[in-house]
């Protein structure tokens, strides 16, 4: 749970300090680390996730929504903001029109897609289809490959195991129906949703995905200038010392998209108290029909992603310096401040002084 002091209400976060999951993007893993494991290999100074901010037509129809599906999660204020209190809090800003961004279910992709793909929670999949039918929440199809017109409602009934190429599926094992697997739905305003473990995992409402031009260059940034780290298998210097650019692999399936969805090459990160996963951009090619860029995620139904870091002053001087894109200048945030910045593909990042933390 993100650890700071700037809630305008008092609710208790712990959860995530005690253990977060950790998947890969698409929520492929059902594995679990434990907070302290994690948090050994990770620089203090690095950030801790804090919330991820969502334009709404109705915030407090959403927030009755996101209660619903994560009953454990509370209503709360922050900073002013209606929000939802879980592993991580969800912060609405009310707008006019439908926020850009959305869920097409005729694009089988969100309409535009910036490089925030989705939010979601770590949990068991298996038997949760009656419980959000009792609630009317549905699921969107997984295609299980390019000519399946059906799909499946989560990637454990999938008729193979794991994630295949069309030559794959030619020989791939026939499996019948495994525990767990991911699942989509479709949140308030077009959101897209993710459930994803199997009977192993701990349930946690912290996970946030995004698309990369070039997810490896992905890592080499954030390592570089928001201190967050590659996994404990890979070299923290690897991503600076090789060429980051990368040729995409083949789509894959299950999929929500009959097209497949493009899984290679993967780049991950680790902050304070999670981690977070990059896909190649999906639309290249002939693929949506053209080729077509992220659009910027300020404004988005998805609008950006925050986290907490100590000494504020010392980030905005060194982000400056370095050349990183200042899309909004330090500005208060309940009894502290923040200041946004961009990454290289057009994804906000809110960075918030933890309350009361020295200057570096």
């Amino acid at each position: 749970m993100p650890r700071v002091k700037i809630l305008v209400t008092a609710t208790p976060l712990a959860m995530l300090a005690a253990s977060l999951s950790v998947s890969g993007l698409g929520g492929h893993s059902n594995a679990t680390t434990p907070f302290a494991a994690m948090s050994q290999h990770t620089p203090q100074s690095a950030p801790n996730l804090h919330h991820v901010h969502l334009n709404s037509v109705d915030p407090e129809a959403a927030i009755a929504w996101y209660l619903a599906i994560w009953p454990s999660a509370s209503r709360t204020v922050v900073a002013g903001k209606p929000a939802v209190a879980a592993d991580m809090f969800l912060l609405f800003d009310r707008v006019d029109s439908p926020p850009p961004g959305a869920w097409s279910d005729a694009l089988q992709r969100s309409e535009p897609q910036s490089a925030f793909w989705h939010i979601g929670a770590f949990t068991n999949t298996t038997d949760m289809k009656e419980r959000l039918a009792a609630i009317r929440v549905t699921h969107l199809p997984l295609f299980t490959g390019p000519e399946d017109t059906v799909g499946v409602w989560r990637s454990g009934l999938a008729p193979y195991e794991g994630i295949r190429t069309v030559e794959q599926l030619v020989s791939a094992p026939r499996a019948g129906p495994r525990d767990g697997g991911f699942s989509y739905v479709v949140a308030p305003d077009g959101a897209l949703f993710e459930f994803t473990g199997g009977p192993n995992t701990r349930d946690s409402f912290s996970h946030i995905h995004f698309f990369h031009e070039q997810p490896v260059c992905a890592v080499e940034w954030y390592t570089r200038h928001l201190g967050m780290s590659p996994p404990q298998a890979i070299d923290a210097g690897a991503a600076r010392d090789h060429a980051c650019a990368a040729e995409y692999g083949e789509a894959g399936w299950p999929s929500l998209e009959r097209i497949g969805t493009i899984r290679d090459p993967r780049g991950t990160v680790r902050f304070g108290n999670g981690s977070m996963s990059w896909y190649p951009r999906q639309c290249v090619g002939t693929r949506c029909g053209g080729d077509r860029p992220f659009a910027r995620s300020r404004g988005q139904v998805l609008d950006h992603v925050a986290f907490t870091v100590r000494g504020l002053n010392g980030w905005l001087e060194r982000l400056r310096a370095a050349g990183v894109t200042i899309l909004e200048e330090p500005y208060a945030f309940g009894d502290t401040r923040a200041f946004m910045i961009e990454d290289p593909d057009g994804l906000a990042i809110e960075l918030i002084e933890e309350h009361g933390a020295p200057l570096p």
